[in-house]
């Protein structure tokens, strides 16, 4: 039998070479030391087109959810096959659309029954190892906590998880990774050797290849942070807010940055806030919900938006309103950073605030959107979590399809800028925002 499980989210940033490998769950003694820089006549300069900023960035790899809260799991010790092919023609959202006699003697694991039994339109339902599941919602990983690819000059690195070893000796976002432990450093040799228990010494180039830089690092297990906010000022002086978020999972965590961030915007009378969604997978419907309210003042008891089943399962149909907290803000505009990553929670976000606010007051800049206008209400058979699509997410207009991803606001179709951190002012994407608040253009 199959249950419903008591979990909020879910959402699976899988670096290559950053999972399960041989790390000791003791702690270790390291040496890690952080990066230091000298600067170089000699500069090596990188491919023009990367200079140009064309490279096109690979996202870290993530599988795009909404999840709604349910009821909890009870143990069984065997992938059950017809539960799950029952929830395809019951709960699924496209039940009438789900395939019909399937052999299930032809199945020995449960991916390969819901690829057969799934709508052809769906590109997200999946089944998930329990602790595949559980290092997910407590943002544990293993190895560094960063991402690159391979140019002329090195590795790229293009996304630096916050709190991770590689953020905490202050390996960034547009370094090339030349040298690791005298060799030449390429993708797959870095995310190898995130598999295992060593200190290796990186050697970079950074500042567009002005600076030579060194530092020393051993791939662990870690905890990661997925919030990060600031302050900054545009060229006219006016304060906007900054707020990072790389993922809607781990609801208490999260909120609390969320806290944090919205104290010390209300603190200065933020008015126009940039959301940098660029990587962010998505997650909780709950979570989306809070940030919601974070994000408008006197909207108390109206509709943020409505979670719609099939038509056999109306009575699941939940609808979220607005709830006031202490530190909500007045915005009267946000600027919301997106590529094709922004997925599922993180396009709720943009989807809902759309009817509360002027049209030209929600920005977004970037690139088009994943698409995902549908959740999950996950379920587990006690050997795996299954993850299959049960609603549509309405805005409360009743817009919901967006399958083909929300457009970028015209005149702001940014590439993202793999040379600058994110939250610098001088990164293509944030540099758009923030003329967009001064003049009302991208360009």
């Amino acid at each position: 039998m199959i249950y419903k499980l008591s979990f909020f989210t879910l959402i699976l940033f899988v670096f290559i070479g950053c999972g399960a490998g041989n790390h000791s769950n003791s702690e270790e003694k390291t040496t890690d030391s952080k990066v230091t820089c000298q600067s170089t006549t000699n500069s090596i300069l990188f491919d023009k087109s990367y200079q140009e900023n064309r490279v096109k960035i690979e996202a870290p790899k993530s599988l795009k959810l909404l999840v709604s809260n349910t009821t909890k799991p009870i143990a069984k010790s065997s992938f059950d096959k017809e539960g799950l092919y029952t929830l395809f023609k019951t709960e699924y959202f496209w039940a009438s659309e789900t395939v019909k006699n399937l052999d299930l003697n032809n199945y020995s694991e449960p991916q390969q029954l819901i690829d057969d039994a799934k709508y052809s339109d769906d590109r997200w339902s999946f089944a998930v190892t329990p602790k595949a599941y559980n290092d997910a919602i407590s943002q544990k990983s293993i190895g560094f906590g960063f991402s690159c690819q391979n140019i002329n000059s090195g590795c790229l690195i293009t996304y630096v998880r916050l709190n991770s070893p590689a953020d905490k000796i202050d390996l960034r976002r547009g370094d090339v990774i030349q040298e690791i432990n005298g060799t030449s450093a390429t993708q797959e040799l870095i995310y190898k050797k995130g598999q295992e228990s060593q200190e290796l010494t990186f050697k970079l180039l950074r500042s567009n290849g002005k600076e030579l830089c060194q530092g020393k690092v051993t791939p662990s297990e870690y905890v990661y942070d997925v919030v990060a906010n600031k302050i900054l000022q545009t060229n006219s002086n006016e304060k906007v807010g900054y707020l990072r978020i790389d993922s809607f999972l781990g609801d208490d965590k999260i909120l609390a940055k969320f806290n944090l961030a919205f104290n010390k915007f209300q603190k200065e009378s933020i008015k126009k806030l940039i959301i940098d969604l660029r990587y962010n997978g998505g997650g909780s419907v709950d979570l989306a919900s809070k940030l919601l309210d974070k994000l408008t003042i006197n909207k108390e008891a109206q509709s943020q938006f409505t979670l719609a089943w099939n038509d056999n399962y109306q009575k699941n149909n939940q609808i979220y309103t607005f709830n006031k907290t202490s530190n909500s803000l007045e915005l009267k505009q946000i600027l919301f950073l997106t590529t094709q990553s922004s997925a599922s929670a993180s396009e709720l976000i943009i989807s809902a605030m759309k009817p509360y606010l002027p049209e030209e007051d929600v920005i977004i800049i970037g690139d088009r959107t994943h698409g995902k206008p549908v959740g999950m209400s996950a379920q587990s058979d006690g050997s795996y979590y299954y993850f299959l699509i049960n609603f549509v997410v309405k805005n409360s207009l009743g817009f919901y399809n967006y399958f083909n991803g929300l457009a970028v606001t015209s005149g702001c179709a940014v590439a993202d800028d793999p040379f600058h951190e994110m939250g610098d002012p001088k990164e293509s994407m944030l540099k758009s925002a923030l003329q967009y608040i001064d003049t009302g253009s991208c360009q």
